[in-house]
C-alpha cells in the first residue's frame, strides 16, 4: 500500500541491486539481481522471504525530470481554509494541515490517528486519501481537523531499532491534542481524537495521556492484541515462507521469555521487544472503557484487516459507547463491491462513505449529556 515511498542505502554493483525501506515494520529489505529488463529476486520482511521481481512499465526518465506526485496540491472545497501547523518537536518535527470550516467558530475539532506503518497526513493508500477526506467532509459540517504526517513517514531514516507504541504514535497525538486546543477559534472543550486502525486501537493509551480530550472516534480499531491480529491476517493472506514462520513469532511475543534482547527477526514483522513488551497487559476495550468519556466505535462489515470479531468485542466490552457498522465498506470506509480484498484501496476515485462523515459529524454535536444510542445499531 505504498507509493511514492523513498528508499533508502541503495547499492548498485555490477548486476546487484539490493535496497531498504527504513520506518516500516519488519525493516524489510530487497536483493536482487538485473536479468534481461528487469530486476529478480527476494524481498525479505520480519523475518519472511518471498521471491519479488520488478519491472519497467514505461520509458526511464532522467532523475532530473523526475517529480513526485504530491496528493496535497489538491484544494480543499469551497469554504474550508487551511493552515500549516507544526506538530512536535526536534528531532522529530512533523509537518501537519488544520482545516478549518467558514466561520468564526469557536469550533469542535478532531485530532486524526493514522494506522499502522508510514503515512503521509493525507492518509494516501494508492489513490485513497481517506483523512484528507474526513478533514474535508468534517470541516464542510462545522468540524476543524488536524491532520499531519506520521513519524515513521517524515523520520523513516533515523528510526530507531528500538521503539514503543508512545515513540511511534502517542507522542505525537499528545502534541497535537494541545496545539488544537490552544488555537484561536477552537472550542477547547470539544476536542476529540479520532484514530484509524492502530490509531483506534492506541485509544486507550491516549485516553491516559490526554485526559482533556473530550472523546473518542474508532475507525476499525483492533480490540485484539496486535500479534493475535497480525497472525489471523497473515495465515490468511500472506506469503507461504511467513504463514510458517508467524505461529512462532507470534508464541514468542507471548512467551514469559520474551525480553528486551530478543533479536527483532524473531518476532512479527520483525517489529523489536521494546514494542511488544511495552503492550503486555495493555486491553484496548478495558483502557479506553476506564476512561468514562464519550466514545464513537465504527466498523465497516467489508473489513478484512480488522473484522466484525472486532466490533463485537467492543460491543460486548464496552456497551456505554455508541457503536454502529456500515454494510459494504471496507477498511477504508469506502464503497467495496462484493468482498474486500484490499486491491480496490488503489482504484481512482474513491472516498469515505458520507455517511461515516455524517454520523461522526452529528455524535460530536451531540451534546455530552445527551449522547443516546440515536445513531447506534437498532
Amino acid at each position: 500500500n505504498l507509493k511514492d515511498f523513498k528508499l533508502e542505502v541503495v547499492n548498485y554493483s555490477e548486476k546487484d541491486i539490493s535496497f531498504k525501506m527504513p520506518g516500516i515494520p519488519g525493516n524489510p529489505t530487497f536483493k536482487g539481481r538485473m536479468q534481461d529488463d528487469a530486476i529478480k529476486g527476494d524481498f525479505t520482511q520480519g523475518g519472511g522471504s518471498f521471491p519479488f521481481e520488478l519491472k519497467r512499465v514505461g520509458d526511464a526518465k532522467p532523475i532530473g525530470d523526475a517529480k513526485p506526485i504530491i496528493a496535497a496540491e489538491a484544494k480543499p472545497p469551497k469554504g474550508i481554509s487551511e493552515k500549516s501547523v507544526t506538530v512536535g518537536k526536534d528531532p522529530w518535527e512533523l509537518h501537519g494541515t488544520m482545516t478549518l470550516p467558514t466561520g468564526k467558530g469557536p469550533f469542535p475539532a478532531l485530532v486524526i490517528v493514522h494506522g499502522s506503518g508510514p503515512s503521509d497526513r493525507n492518509g494516501r493508500i494508492g489513490e485513497s486519501y481517506i483523512y484528507r477526506d474526513i478533514a474535508w467532509g468534517m470541516a464542510d459540517k462545522g468540524v476543524a481537523v488536524l491532520r499531519y504526517d506520521k513519524r515513521t513517514f517524515v523520520h523513516g531514516a533515523k528510526w530507531p531499532e528500538i521503539f514503543t507504541l508512545d515513540d511511534e504514535t502517542v507522542d505525537d497525538v499528545v502534541s497535537a491534542v494541545s496545539i488544537v486546543s490552544q488555537s484561536d477559534g477552537i472550542n477547547a472543550d470539544k476536542v476529540f481524537v479520532l484514530g484509524h486502525s492502530l490509531g483506534g486501537y492506541a485509544l486507550g493509551r491516549i485516553a491516559e495521556r490526554c485526559p482533556k480530550a473530550a472523546g473518542f472516534v474508532s475507525l476499525a480499531g483492533s480490540a485484539r492484541p496486535i500479534e493475535d491480529l497480525i497472525l489471523e491476517q497473515l495465515l490468511d493472506r500472506g506469503p507461504e515462507s511467513i504463514k510458517k514462520s508467524i505461529p512462532g513469532a507470534v508464541a514468542k511475543v507471548k512467551s514469559e521469555d520474551l525480553s528486551i534482547d530478543t533479536p527483532a527477526n524473531e518476532l512479527p514483522l520483525g517489529t523489536p521487544a521494546s514494542f511488544w513488551l511495552d503492550l503486555r497487559g495493555y486491553d484496548p476495550v478495558a483502557s479506553l472503557s476506564k476512561s468514562k468519556r464519550p466514545t464513537l466505535i465504527l466498523q465497516g462489515e467489508a473489513d478484512i484487516q480488522v473484522t466484525m470479531t472486532d466490533f463485537g468485542m467492543w460491543k460486548k466490552g464496552f456497551p456505554n459507547a455508541t457503536h454502529k457498522s456500515f454494510p459494504k465498506l471496507n477498511h477504508l470506509f469506502m464503497p467495496v463491491a462484493g468482498k474486500s480484498t484490499g486491491v480496490e484501496y488503489y482504484s481512482p476515485g474513491q472516498s469515505v462513505s458520507p455517511d461515516v462523515i455524517q454520523t461522526i459529524a452529528e455524535w460530536i454535536k451531540t451534546p455530552v449529556n445527551a449522547i443516546s444510542d440515536a445513531i447506534s445499531d437498532k
